[in-house]
This record gives structure tokens, sequence and C-alpha cells, in this order.
């Protein structure tokens, strides 16, 4: 997966938190807060019989927890809002909109101490808190779903429908969505199951470009046929191309799209597939209306989403190994301990960041890589930094903008914000609940700087 560091202990629980309103107040799961800071003794904080966003007049009903500890005393207090503590529980009136923080002190039985911090965003807008969800249809959606935003601050977003397995598009104009259908099995149309979606927006004029696999059946059944495909949006009307007629099973191939700057932001598909007869990394741009030129650039599997710099070389990774590609010329550059699915993000100061996704053991620390992109690609240099303290299986999506990282990170069915202070240290934001087994999308809007995150939650592809 990447780096993996034994923790050394530390004391404190400090958290970033910004938790959202439950929708309608409902019962859910207790939503576990782990720590990010472990220590002698590392706190949880636990939020009791609802889940997803917290709004202003709520009354949300916490617990603290450690491990094996029993307290002797626990303190409570916040900046705002009313709190009524009961030992290790309290409930907190939650004020009106805007930042607020929760401070508990413990200690235990065995005399040990710890202060933990959390630092809450309420939010009172009564659409986002009661219709969080980017489709108000009764289908389960969001199985996969990615976020953009355009030049103007719109947001653009293209989603997979579960129960029906077919494509959808959502734009957002900074208060609410309207949806509509790319592809999916219809009558008479040429419609076809569809899969694993990726988007891309032309920043000046909004206007979606989106990978995507359709075929005969949906992956997982051993008997699907799908091929690459893509689709557009122009003037309200959605063009849909085959790109590659060669048959593949779904759960084999992974897929990219980005837009080549110095080709008038021509689409290029990137997709490789791992099954024997058909490996390796194929790079399809678009030359013309359903006319397509694809070259077998590489052997090997992408292990990150792929990215165009301003010159218009394409990066990626691949196993691991950074990849560049620009026209026939590959160039290569090995990093060491890394491997599986790795968030990806390319900086404007040429240096690319990866974060790793996937199953870890408790306890174990995640490298942040930081490469600072050489020319030739071989002198290139490698940074590493510790990401999170991951206590879960995790999933995440990276993006970077104001000169520094942000990522949304899922662990388990707990949904965080992740982004750096003034002294480069990470600071944690809670978003509320997730599906589990799930992965969220990360964009920040460049109107306001503002990130926003596309993910599942109770079947439903939603957004804050």
């Amino acid at each position: 997966m990447t780096l993996w560091r034994n923790a050394v202990s530390r004391t404190l629980l400090l958290g970033a938190l910004s938790l959202l309103a439950a929708c309608g107040g409902e019962a859910g799961p207790t939503q576990v807060i782990a720590s990010h800071e472990p220590g002698a003794l590392a706190l949880l904080i636990e939020r009791e019989g609802s889940n997803g966003l917290f709004v202003g007049g709520a009354a949300e009903r916490f617990k603290v927890t450690a491990a094996d500890e029993v307290f002797t005393s626990v303190r409570w207090s916040a900046t705002r809002g009313a709190i009524e503590p009961d030992a290790e529980q309290v409930t907190w009136t939650l004020p009106s909109e805007g930042l607020a923080s929760l401070s508990v002190a413990v200690e235990t039985a065995s005399g040990k101490k710890a202060e933990g911090e959390f630092h809450f965003n309420v939010v009172a807008s009564p659409n986002l808190a009661t219709n969080p969800a980017i489709d108000p249809s009764p289908d389960v959606t969001g199985g996969f779903c990615q976020l953009a935003f355009d030049n103007a601050g719109k947001g653009h977003v293209v989603y997979y429908n579960d129960t029906r397995h077919s494509l959808w598009y959502g734009q957002w104009d900074g208060s609410s969505w309207t949806t509509e259908q790319i592809d999916g099995s219809g009558f008479n149309n040429d419609g076809q199951f569809t899969y694993n979606p990726f988007l891309a927006v032309d920043p000046a004029t909004g206007t979606p470009h989106v990978a995507y696999l359709k075929g005969d059946g949906p992956p997982g059944r051993g008997t699907e046929v799908l091929r690459v495909s893509y689709a557009t949006r122009v003037n309200g009307i959605w063009t849909r191309e085959i790109v590659d007629p060669t048959s593949r099973t779904g759960d084999s191939v992974r897929l990219s799209i980005a837009l080549n700057p110095t080709q008038d932001l021509r689409p290029t598909i990137i997709y490789s597939d791992s099954l024997p007869s058909s490996s390796g990394v194929r790079v399809a741009t678009r030359t013309g209306s359903n006319a397509w030129s694809t070259s077998q650039v590489t052997t090997g599997t992408m292990a990150s989403k792929a990215v165009f710099d301003a010159a218009g070389t394409l990066y990626m990774l691949r196993g691991g190994t950074v990849t560049a590609i620009k026209g026939t010329t590959v160039e290569t550059y090995a990093l060491s301990g890394i491997s599986g699915w790795q968030s990806l993000a390319l900086t404007p100061d040429q240096h690319l960041l990866l974060l790793p996704n996937g199953a870890v053991t408790n306890g174990w620390w995640a490298g942040f890589y930081d490469v600072t992109l050489g020319s030739p690609l071989s002198t290139s240099t490698t940074r590493i930094s510790q990401g999170t303290y991951v206590v879960a299986n995790i999933a995440n999506d990276l993006a970077y903008s104001g000169g520094k990282p942000y990522f949304a990170q899922r662990q388990g069915t707990t949904l965080e914000l992740a982004t750096t202070d003034a002294q480069g240290f990470w600071t944690f934001t809670q978003w509320g609940t997730i599906q589990d087994g799930t992965r969220p999308s990360i964009a920040i809007r460049p109107t306001d700087g503002t990130p926003h995150v596309c993910y599942q939650r109770d079947g439903k592809v939603t957004f804050q």
C-alpha cells in the first residue's frame, strides 16, 4: 500500500472536527471519531443515536472512551451552546451556525490524564440539513461518484445508479442540484449497463467529459462484457462514444480521464486491464467526433488517476513507479515501500502528492509522499510525511489548493477532511457518516476556496 511505520506512543488527543447535522435527526449507529494523536491515553469520541449532518439547535449526545481504562474524573466544556454533562457522556445543544469547540479532560484509575478539543462547524441551512442527497430518487445511488468545479464555481458530479446500473450527471448552481441521465439500459436507444465513471471538466466552459465502462452486464458476475466509453454534454445534449471496442471484465479495468492543456483540452482517457490477454496501460486521445487515437504506452496496471501538467506531460502511478508520458516518450521514477491504489494530486510547482488507500493494521502510520518532479524524471526526489494515524479500513481522495493539500478520508463509516495548519501540522474536521466500503471524491471550489465532497450515505449520493 505505502510505507507503514510503527507508531510511537504520544500523549494527547487533539482533533479539529467539523460535525454537520443528522438528516432530520434520524437515529443511526454510533459514530466513532478516532484519535489522530495516539499516546499513553488515546481518547475516542462517540456520537450516539444519530448520524449524518449536524445543524444549529440540535441536541447531540457524545461519550468519551479510552481502551481498557476506567475514568475517575471527566470534565466537559464548550465555547458556545449549552452542555449537560453526565460523567463520561454529555448532551450538547449545538449553537447557531459557525465554529464551536467541545473539550474534555479525563483522569483514569491507572493515573493517566488526557485532554481532547474538538472543533465543530455547525451548519444552519435547512436545505442542507434535510436534503443533502444530490439525487432524490428512491434508487441506491453513489457507489461511484466524482466531483469537480469550473472556474465560475459551478459544481459538476458524475455518479453511478447502483440499482439500475446507469450513469448520471449533476450540476450545482451554488444552492441546488439538477440531474440527468447520461447512459444506461433503454428501449431502442443502444443504451447499456454502465460502471465506474470518471469526470473531467473544462474549467472555462464547464463542459463535462466522462470516461466509463458500458456493456451487457455489471461486473462481478463473470460473464459481463464491458467496453471503455466516453460521453460529453454540448448544448444540453449528451454524445456517447465507444473508445475501445475490446471486451473487458469490469472488475479488472482501471480508468481515468484528463484534458490536455497543450492540445486545446482534448479529452484523454487512460486505462489499464490486469487480464493477461489484454494487460498494459493505454492512452486514448479524442481526435474528433467518435474518433480516437489509442496506443499501449507501457506495461503494468494503473495505481492512481492520471493528470496533465501545463506542458502536456501525463503523470500517473503504475505499481510503485511514477510514470510520465509525453507522446511516445515514457519516463519512470521508482518509489520504495509503496503499493496499491494511491490518491494523487499535482501542484502548480511540479510536486506530485500521493496518499494510500486500503485496509491497514490498527495503529500504523500511513505515509504521505511528496515527489519533486525532475527533468529527466529519474532526477526526481521524494519526501515522506506521516499522513494519518489509521485505525480501520480507509479510502480517500486528494486535492491541492491555496498552497496546501486537502484530503477527504473514510475510516470505516466516518468521513473527515484533513488539511494543514500554519505550521504544517495536520488538522482533522469531521464531516459526518459515510457508507462503509465506499470512496469519497473531493474538489476545491475556486471562487471561495471551500473544499466540497461527494460520497454515498444511507444508499444516496450526497454532497457537502
